[in-house]
């Protein structure tokens, strides 16, 4: 028989460096006018020639980064059916990011629209650009109509740590041991709805290989981002019952609790927020309807966490101002302390929400 000792695993849900949370692509060129009573509802999903802000929730223990104080590069990659994510940057490896070439897409007026069969090639993988939340504008190419999805991934140094050319170049060669402080993220775009884009290819007198243009009727509604509806912080006791009322808070605020405290954190997300969806079967000879369903992420910088998930629309979490197993000081640093949650509706909607504790004297 033997014996040994392992360090401790580092906690996930700790956040103690730079760390990529979620990445929220949201339309803001939408090809089509969007409904106002959707405003807060933007579109997770495009369609060719639609304008996409790529967006990266960014963390770490002193609160959200602003992505522009990053060098960070964006590279698009056209998957193909089967495909998971990262597979069609690495099927490229090995490469380097200067024989990279940047991301150029036709505009509406180049497509000959009568000749679906021999659209333009696009370069795959390309770099989007190299900056915090860029643009990109979604390509039409023939992969579209195959799979439906683009593959985005993000690569970046960080302040006083391993520089982004060099985080870039280990990851492209096709390494596997990369830097710690490097950041790595990839999120997948979806392009569509199809049937919509069928429909946009009928106005100008053309067809798409494999597309039907159905009834404006039967187009299914795009793919959204969830709201959160509101957020409540207040205390409990040693039985679970909440001490005094709650407060109602946006992301960003700062509230007071005494050390020691335990917090009873609650969030709405709208239940009909979640969509419904068709998803093909039987090598695409048919549909099923699934619906979306909320996932929501729970991150501390200092403390003790109840729970790491939940799955309701209307989630709670419990915080514990408590020095937690691998917290090195028994407060906070300047006795503030951060909570970061990320609600998934089982597609590509994302949401999230953040805020601040003073953590006060018993």
């Amino acid at each position: 028989m033997t014996t040994g000792c392992a360090m401790e695993l580092p906690d996930p849900r700790l956040i103690i460096k730079h760390r990529v949370l979620a990445i929220r692509t949201e339309v803001t060129g939408a090809l089509l006018p969007e409904d106002p009573e959707l405003a807060d509802r933007p579109k997770a999903e495009a369609l060719p020639f639609e304008t996409v802000t790529l967006d990266p929730f960014i963390v770490n223990a002193d609160g959200p980064v602003d992505p522009e104080s990053l060098d960070l590069v964006w590279i698009a990659c056209q998957l193909t059916p089967g495909q998971g994510l990262f597979a069609c940057l690495q099927d490229a490896m090995p490469l380097k990011l200067e024989d990279i070439p940047a991301c150029e897409s036709p505009g509406f007026a180049d497509i000959d629209f009568s000749d679906f069969e021999n659209l333009p090639e696009v370069d795959s993988p390309c770099v989007i650009g190299r900056e915090g939340t860029p643009e990109y504008d979604v390509p039409i190419s023939a992969s579209v109509f195959i799979s439906g999805s683009i593959e985005l991934t993000m690569i970046g140094g960080v302040p006083d740590g391993t520089d982004t050319d060099t985080c870039a170049r280990e990851l492209l060669r096709g390494e596997f041991d990369l830097p710690n402080d490097c950041l790595f993220a990839v999120q997948r775009l979806n392009v569509g709805p199809l049937e919509q884009l069928a429909l946009l290819a009928e106005m100008f007198g053309a067809e798409i290989p494999g597309l039907e243009a159905p009834d404006p009727e039967d187009v299914p509604e795009a793919d959204r981002h969830p709201r959160i509806s509101e957020i409540r912080v207040g205390s409990v006791n040693d039985e679970g019952e909440q001490v005094g009322n709650a407060q109602t808070i946006v992301s960003g605020d700062t509230v007071s609790f005494p050390l020691g405290a335990t917090l009873q954190v609650e969030v709405d997300s709208p239940e009909e927020d979640l969509q419904t969806f068709l998803i093909p079967v039987n090598n695409g000879e048919s549909f099923e309807e699934r619906s979306e369903g909320y996932a929501g992420d729970w991150f501390l910088t200092w403390g003790l966490l109840l729970a790491g998930t939940s799955d309701d629309p209307s989630s709670y979490n419990q915080w514990t101002l408590e020095q937690g197993s691998q917290d090195e000081d028994e407060r906070p640093p300047n006795d503030r302390a951060r909570m970061y949650y990320v609600v998934r509706d089982g597609r590509q909607g994302v949401n999230w929400f953040w805020f601040e504790v003073e953590v006060t004297d018993p």
